[in-house]
């Protein structure tokens, strides 16, 4: 049971104070903002009630503040949606709203938010298991508020960090933090954050086996937070009560504390934690011989884990089923359930595997970076020498001994950004290889079913079609970039060979900037294939009488990037997921290779592409459809 604190050591403080910006304006451009104002204020409202609602709320904010093009209520807009994004468990999109926000509030020079926003880019690296950058962006934060003398920045900061400490099991450094935290938090009467200061204290007493005390504390902590908490964090509260109460073998009293927390996150739709929630009380219903209502709780935790994608808990689930069953004797059943948790722990096993690179790679920095720390030591050691009280000789030897390290420093960081960049070139050439066989599979599929309908001619045309298109293809995968010319007679290639497979007819649009040279830019091949394919495939087009796709290419307001936009009027990615309710999880291998893509080039390159996926339905209610949008930096061919 211990898996569940978790929970407690997640729910790290998140700075709320949204409005730190100066606005400094005039009483009628104060007068024409307030409305963008009240909006981003509703939107922090409905987090209780609908993250759904607050994404879309804030997203309007963000459309009117870019209308008016003013930078300080903008970057108010863009930090808001990232704690939205935040406390729903959207940890890509946070950030990506987050590094938006600072790069606005850098513009207007608020030191304050940018050490907000530093800390909290901190704690999502936290809750990804990126521990050292994590513990970077906090010490980055502690600066800002020491140059501000802001004290409640720093017992954020100072909980922040005993919340890393407590993810790596080092309790007394993480008790030390928190300790200090919790004397700022009541010398500045803030309850809210002095609530998930005890959350932890609570968990790290119950991880000691002083279960009684830990009681206490989040009894305590459960008063305090009724008056000025988060919902979401009162639901927190009660999982960890119901966790002390279980330890005490007071299963009744836990059970009360558990439908409570699954009734706020069920309000919130909190989809992250159902699923281990349910588990809970599947086990806890077990202990109490309710047996049936435990088995109910035990199929909702699969579903829960299914829908949402939740593997590690879903494994987990499968491997305690399977032991309810055998003790029910459905022996058969406990087999199958035992089966499922094996293939899973292998299927993860393979994907562990296929990240040892990057862990290999990460660990090379590390010790990298150790040796520079040691040689950058030496070198100030140097520097601190009473050069007028020592002679010729050692003068010239501290020379030669800087000169030496400056060298080994600047060979070091060469040889690890070549390590570095030769493993990523290496991981983007498997993932084009990857492709290739990919599209080649569904190519033939398709004229085989051709062949099986004794659709010669039909098959005969596809087949010289796609020799073309291979053939281009080919010689595109050879290189980093292609014209985005040559990208955009494949992608047309593409969807025409794709239109032959299918019964209704699709209708496709290019609308490119007429600002734009096609043969002059230059972008990644086949990025773009991989997002019509889902439409085409997985967005219910072929069963469309009107099915359409729309790509739109133009270039950012300054000029620095291009900007490619799907769109389709499929059912969208809401109806997707509801449809494929209870059905076996699928996720696209051609959009899996893109996204990597995405990743390995933005590890790459100073310049970030920036990757945004969106149901239309979001933005208005009587749509549908989706909206793929990414932004590649402006490159063009060199001569």
């Amino acid at each position: 049971m211990k898996f569940i604190l978790l929970f407690a050591v997640y729910s790290l403080t998140i700075t709320t104070h949204l409005f730190s910006a100066q606005f400094i304006q005039s009483d009628s451009e104060n007068e024409q903002n307030d409305d963008i104002i009240h909006i981003i204020k509703y939107a922090e409202q409905l987090r209780d009630s609908s993250y759904t609602e607050s994404i879309k709320t804030g997203k309007k904010a963000i459309s009117l503040a870019n209308e008016r093009e003013e930078i300080d209520i903008l970057a108010t807009s863009y930090k808001s949606l990232g704690v939205t994004y935040y406390y729903q468990g959207a940890f890509d999109s946070s950030q990506y709203y987050y590094e938006k926000a600072l790069e606005k509030f850098k513009i207007v020079g608020d030191s304050l938010s940018i050490g907000k926003i530093t800390g909290n880019i901190g704690i999502i690296y936290r809750r990804t298991g990126k521990y050292d950058k994590a513990l970077q962006q906090y010490l980055k934060a502690i600066k800002i508020y020491q140059r501000l003398n802001y004290k409640s920045g720093l017992a954020g900061a100072y909980l922040n960090i005993g919340g890393v400490y407590q993810t790596l099991e080092d309790k007394e450094k993480a008790l030390n933090f928190y300790l200090e935290a919790q004397d700022m938090f009541i010398s500045l009467k803030d309850k809210h954050r002095l609530s998930r200061v005890l959350t932890n204290i609570g968990v790290i007493k119950f991880e000691q086996a002083l279960f009684q005390e830990s009681l206490d504390v989040q009894l305590e902590n459960l008063k305090i937070n009724t008056d000025s908490g988060m919902l979401q964090h009162k639901g927190i509260i009660h999982l960890n009560i119901g966790q002390a109460y279980q330890a005490l073998e007071k299963p009744l009293k836990a059970l009360e504390h558990y439908n409570l927390c699954e009734e706020i996150r069920l309000q919130l739709n909190d989809i992250w934690g159902l699923g281990k929630l349910y588990l809970i009380k599947a086990e806890t219903l077990k202990l109490l011989k309710q047996f049936s209502t435990s088995e109910q709780y035990f199929l909702k935790a699969e579903e829960a884990c299914v829908n949402n994608d939740l593997i590690e808990d879903l494994k987990e689930t499968y491997y305690r089923y399977s032991l309810f069953l055998e003790e029910q004797k459905q022996f058969e059943k406990s087999i199958s359930y035992l089966k499922k948790h094996n293939q899973l722990k292998d299927s993860l096993l393979k994907s562990y595997r296929s990240e040892i690179v990057a862990e290999l790679t990460t660990k090379y920095e590390s010790a990298q970076q150790e040796k520079e720390l040691e040689l950058l030591q030496q070198k100030s050691q140097i520097q601190d020498l009473r050069l007028g009280e020592k002679n010729a000789w050692i003068i010239t030897l501290a020379v030669v001994l800087l000169l030496g390290a400056i060298a080994i420093i600047v060979s070091l960081r060469i040889n690890r950004l070549s390590v570095a960049h030769k493993i990523m070139d290496l991981r983007q050439k498997v993932l084009l290889s990857q492709m290739n066989p990919h599209f080649l599979f569904n190519s033939l599929t398709a004229i085989q079913s051709f062949i099986l309908d004794e659709k010669n001619d039909e098959a005969n045309n596809y087949l010289s079609r796609l020799a073309t298109l291979v053939r281009g293809i080919l010689e595109n995968s050879r290189e980093e970039f292609v014209s985005l010319r040559t990208e955009l007679e494949t992608l047309a290639d593409y969807i025409s060979l794709q239109k032959l497979r299918f019964e209704n007819d699709i209708t496709y649009q290019f609308d490119i900037d007429e600002n734009i040279d096609q043969d002059e830019i230059v972008v990644p091949p086949m990025l773009a294939q991989p997002f019509v394919e889902n439409a085409l495939i997985h967005g219910g087009l072929r069963n469309m009488p009107d099915a359409k796709i729309e790509v739109k290419v133009s270039l950012s307001r300054n000029k620095e990037q291009i900007r490619f936009q799907i769109i389709d009027n499929g059912i969208g990615i809401e109806e997707a997921k509801k449809q494929n309710t209870g059905k076996k999880m699928h996720k696209s291998l051609a959009t899996s290779i893109a996204l990597d893509r995405v990743k390995i080039y933005n590890f790459k390159s100073s310049k970030k592409m920036h990757f945004e996926l969106t149901d239309l339905k979001t933005i208005q209610e009587n749509k549908h459809g989706t909206l793929v949008t990414y932004s590649i930096p402006l490159i063009f061919i060199k001569v």
